[in-house]
């Protein structure tokens, strides 16, 4: 079973990049005990991912990623625990702006929805200090540094 489905309409992502955020994704479900669970991932532009921010959380402006988790009945016919959007445009800046690899930068963005979906957040300093020392530990695997420095 595929352990993160991709939807690049754009064709934006790489092939290797692709490859790593499966292998990543398969990794975080086992740790976390959901390894016959699965993830969708969109690729989304400007335009998507503010409407989806603005009919889903009120915030009618772009974002870098949205979780969404999958409540319904379906969950336990197909294990999908729900749906990552990851703004492309959003993240490419952000990772130029702020001196990171674009492809680790993505990575990173599926790794922090992913924790998202399965019940992690950062709404204070506890759960943030958790949340991110997962995202820090998961991302080594990957020798992707630190995204927090």
């Amino acid at each position: 079973m595929k352990s993160l489905l991709v939807f690049d309409d754009s064709g934006l992502l790489q092939e290797d990049v692709v490859a790593r955020m499966c292998l990543i994704t398969k990794s975080i479900l086992i740790d976390e005990g959901q390894e016959d669970s699965m993830v969708n991932l969109k690729i989304t532009d400007t335009d998507e991912i503010t409407h989806l921010n603005h009919t889903y959380r009120a915030k009618n402006k772009s974002t870098n990623v949205l979780s969404f988790i999958n409540d319904d009945v379906s969950k336990d016919i197909t294990n999908n625990l729900g749906d990552i959007a990851i703004c492309y445009e959003y993240v490419e800046k952000e990772a130029k702006d702020e001196g990171k690899n674009l492809n680790d930068h993505l990575i990173h963005m599926l790794v922090h929805g992913l924790y998202h979906i399965l019940g992690y957040d950062h709404e204070n300093n506890e759960g943030a200090s958790v949340m991110e020392a997962k995202e820090i530990n998961k991302l080594k695997e990957l020798n992707i540094k630190n995204p927090y420095l």
